[in-house]
């Protein structure tokens, strides 16, 4: 019994110090935190979510590339149908598709008409695992089809049989009666009824796919069209030998514009279609960038392949399947039009609107006594400055016409009303009752997409409503509304940014004349564009980039000061000049970030120009290595200047260094800075010397403005990116920073900086070797510091402590420069474990106790031994 007892006592010793290690007391686990826990990598968006310019791979390897032949037309046609709006590359090896595909928007194989099956068939094994993931991920290939004879009819085929499309049967259309087979269709946009086949015409069978065009003679496809995951796939059944064709030039361009693909609704008995009612705006669309079609069958297949749903007042509600999965696509990144109308006329659209958080007013339509058109007060006008607000939807808008609209009583708090009511009381709910300031379109960001909703679908229509001669669609501003709608909504899935243009001191350039090409190029690339009429830091402040165009008017002390403070606190600033007086109003803002501008001359270059000594290419050495210049290898500048000096930051590009560029007065302009970008404090700036680079102006008669030339389209965009550029913050740990000896509960402090301004949050850990292994002391920290009780770690000489800062996408950090000690521990004589004094007593207490409970025992069995 003594024995039991005994060992009893013992295991109650080792339970009762267990159960104190249970209670935390110097217990201290890793979580095994790693290096690649820290950094995951955000989502990035590269030039390939970019909507302008489309650029086009070109497969001429085995093509007919001799002047005047097919490759010749085809460009000529592209040029002329596209206003020159895409770049371009020649594939001439196949095997080099898959390292240049993932660059391009659209690839356009051509007629393939020297080379054979045999060679065909060897592209269709290197591509097949290539083609079905590029398209299936929002990329649009084209094949051009026929052949010089009966034995080569649509080789060029064989590259995408199997992969992309069926096909087989190829037959000459030559000279037959070609007809529009579905008027639907985006590629069927302005093409003509019918026509007669050229040389080089080709019908085909085609399963599974939209026949555009039809063979009268045989019934045959000549152009199909098949949707295949976010991408689409066109034959076109002929190949340009014969230039000039309009129905040709048109099926062309509508499947290149497939990129920036619209798709209207008529799946819900729509009151109007795109064939009827809506077909001037359908029709006009493809002129600005835009392909468009319809569907009489919801199909969320469709959803998936098109940039934006354009929904119109329907007849029939949308169930809840049907709002899911609209709503999913603008959350994923689409963008959605809804126009929805008055009283009993808009109710089959009142669940999907109020799904996004839109509700109108169901029983009165907005009358205005003093503003209307027609006889009709409910036939309101809206003008600037005061019934629409500043954006992209609204740049160059100055008045719009409405017939019998309702108006919107509520709306998300992030939606950005776009046009109102007057706020003086002449507007109101069907003569009743005042509507005074009630949106009547909007604008929200919804997930990573964007949607407009309209109160009002007079502007769709073709009807000339209040008998003035023009239709609703070409009212007053009524189209432009639409169409900067239209190009906003389509860089959906491009986080937004805010580019704002000064126009208060009589800038060389305004977004209604010289800049408009530049800002519709901004809106496809996902900016919202704004202007600023007059000086005013609260107007730009909020802005990504600010864009300063020299002008008439100097920037005083008070005004280069704010923008020095704009900057500084993050800010993008273009400064935009040019030659001669042009640049003297930004040359004393440039100074104030180091850069010094020549003002007096023109750059002339006498061995690389395009037409006339100053219109000048840059590429080789004139281009530096940074971020802007990526992907730039030739630019070509009109008229352009140069920097004197720049005392900070990088040269984008330089004149030539072997005295082959001069000034206009034939004054050496060797190895200057032409272009240029520097950083100040938290912000960037970046100074372009030629105006005509952000222009539509065609110096050299190539069918392409200079916006557009060579590499410049990307080298503009790459300029805004890098101003707007999302930074990851920078973090500096201030204590422990290493070298304390430290116990009880410290302060973990830092300092954090982000130079986009974003608001922050902090994780903080903790390594007990040096920086190899870290665990997680606090996560989702608002503030730059965290109470640490440093009680609940082992004593040892090899701490380090990690801060990371996050901005929602990027992640910094720092750890301290060196390891620090904790000691909150007396250590026991001789070797053995630190125990901690008020363990050693607790310990202590618990062996006295247990003693004094055997001692009772003990007496209670008398003592002694039997």
């Amino acid at each position: 019994m003594i024995k039991k007892t005994r060992l009893l006592s013992v295991f109650v010793v080792f339970l009762f110090i267990g159960s104190l290690a249970a209670t935390g007391v110097n217990a201290y686990v890793s979580v095994g935190h790693t290096d690649a826990d820290l950094m995951i990598p955000a989502e990035t968006y590269g030039d390939d979510r970019r909507n302008e310019a489309v650029s086009i791979l070109i497969y001429s390897e085995i093509a007919d590339t001799t002047a005047g032949e097919e490759w010749e037309n085809v460009m000529d046609s592209l040029i002329a149908n596209l206003e020159g709006k895409f770049t371009y590359k020649n594939l001439t090896d196949y095997t080099q598709l898959g390292s240049m595909i993932d660059e391009f928007d659209v690839l356009l194989i051509l007629e393939s008409e020297n080379g054979n099956y045999t060679f065909a068939d060897t592209v269709n094994a290197a591509w097949a695992g290539i083609l079905p993931g590029f398209v299936a991920d929002g990329g649009i290939a084209v094949c051009m089809t026929y052949g010089p004879n009966s034995a080569m009819r649509g080789v060029s085929l064989g590259i995408i049989n199997g992969t992309l499309i069926d096909t087989y049967n190829p037959s000459t259309a030559y000279t037959h009666q070609i007809d529009l087979f579905d008027s639907n269709d985006a590629l069927a946009r302005n093409v003509p009824a019918s026509y007669t086949g050229a040389s080089g015409s080709l019908g085909f069978d085609a399963p599974g796919v939209t026949k555009v065009m039809e063979d009268n003679t045989n019934s045959k496809p000549v152009v199909v069209h098949k949707i295949m995951g976010k991408g689409h796939v066109v034959v076109l059944g002929f190949d340009m030998f014969t230039a000039g064709i309009v129905a040709q030039d048109m099926l062309l361009k509508n499947a290149i514009l497939l990129h920036r693909h619209i798709v209207f609704d008529n799946s819900h008995s729509q009151g109007y279609s795109i064939t009827g009612e809506m077909s001037e705006i359908a029709n006009d669309l493809p002129y600005y960038g835009f392909s468009v079609s319809s569907i009489d069958t919801f199909d969320s297949d469709v959803l998936a392949a098109c940039d934006i749903f354009v929904i119109t007042y329907a007849g029939a509600v949308y169930n809840t399947t049907e709002i899911e999965i609209i709503h999913d696509f603008v959350s994923d990144g689409g963008g959605l039009f809804i126009s929805t109308e008055i009283t009993t006329y808009g109710d089959e659209l009142d669940d999907l609107i109020n799904d996004f958080g839109f509700v109108r007013n169901t029983t009165h339509d907005i009358e205005d006594s003093d503003e209307f058109s027609s006889i009709y007060e409910n036939y309101p006008r809206f003008a600037q400055p005061d019934n629409f607000e500043i954006h992209s939807a609204t740049i160059n808008v100055d008045v719009m016409e409405f017939y019998t609209t309702t108006g919107f009583i509520s709306m998300p708090s992030s939606a950005i009303p776009l046009v109102v009511t007057d706020s003086d009381g002449t507007a109101t709910w069907g003569g009743i009752d005042i509507a005074a300031g009630v949106p009547i379109a909007a604008a929200n960001l919804v997930g990573e997409g964007r949607i407009i909703v309209l109160g009002d679908t007079a502007p769709f229509r073709n009807t000339d409503l209040d008998s003035d001669g023009s239709s609703s669609y070409t009212d007053s501003d009524n189209e432009l509304f639409l169409r900067n709608s239209f190009r906003w909504l389509s860089a959906a899935g491009i986080p937004e940014q805010t580019v704002l243009f000064d126009q208060s001191h009589g800038p060389w350039g305004y977004i209604s004349s010289t800049w408009n090409a530049l800002a519709n190029f901004l809106i496809f690339n996902g900016y919202n564009v704004e202007y600023m009429p007059i000086f005013s830091p609260e107007a730009y402040e909020d802005s990504d980039i600010l864009v300063i165009c020299d002008g008439t008017v100097d920037y005083n002390a008070t005004e280069l000061a704010h923008i020095e403070g704009y900057v500084a606190g993050g800010g993008g600033l273009l400064l935009w000049g040019d030659v001669n007086a042009l640049a003297q109003q930004v040359d004393p803002i440039a100074q104030e970030f180091g850069i010094h501008v020549n003002t007096t001359g023109t750059l002339h270059d006498s061995d690389d120009y395009v037409s006339g000594t100053n219109y000048i290419i840059w590429d080789g050495n004139n281009i530096k290595t940074h971020p802007i210049t990526d992907g730039v290898e030739r630019l070509e500048v009109y008229s352009g200047g140069a920097l004197i000096s720049m005392a900070t930051g990088s040269v984008l590009v330089s004149t030539d260094g072997d005295g082959t560029t001069t000034w206009n007065d034939g004054t050496p302009a060797i190895s200057l800075p032409v272009y240029g970008a520097t950083t100040h404090n938290q912000g960037r700036v970046v100074y372009l010397s030629d105006i005509d680079l952000g222009r539509i102006v065609d110096g050299d008669g190539d069918g392409f403005g200079c916006l557009y030339d060579s590499d410049n389209p990307i080298f503009v965009a790459n300029v805004f990116k890098w101003l707007a550029e999302n930074r990851a913050p920078i973090v500096e740990v201030l204590s422990p920073n290493g070298g304390e000896l430290l116990n009880g509960t410290i302060t973990i402090s830092w300092d954090a900086v982000d130079y986009d301004s974003d608001p922050m949050t902090y994780d903080v850990f903790v390594s007990d070797n040096n920086g190899s292994d870290w665990s997680l002391l606090a996560t989702g920290l608002s503030v730059p510091e965290y109470e640490w009780n440093t009680t609940q770690h082992d004593d040892g000489n090899s701490y380090m402590i990690l801060v990371e800062a996050s901005d929602g996408v990027l992640q910094g950090q720092d750890t301290s420069d060196n390891p620090f000690e904790l000691d909150n521990f007396v250590a026991p004589p001789g070797p053995g474990f630190p125990i901690d004094p008020m363990l050693l007593a607790l310990i202590g207490a618990g062996v006295i106790v247990i003693v004094l409970i055997l001692v009772i025992l003990s007496k209670k069995k008398g003592g002694g031994t039997e």
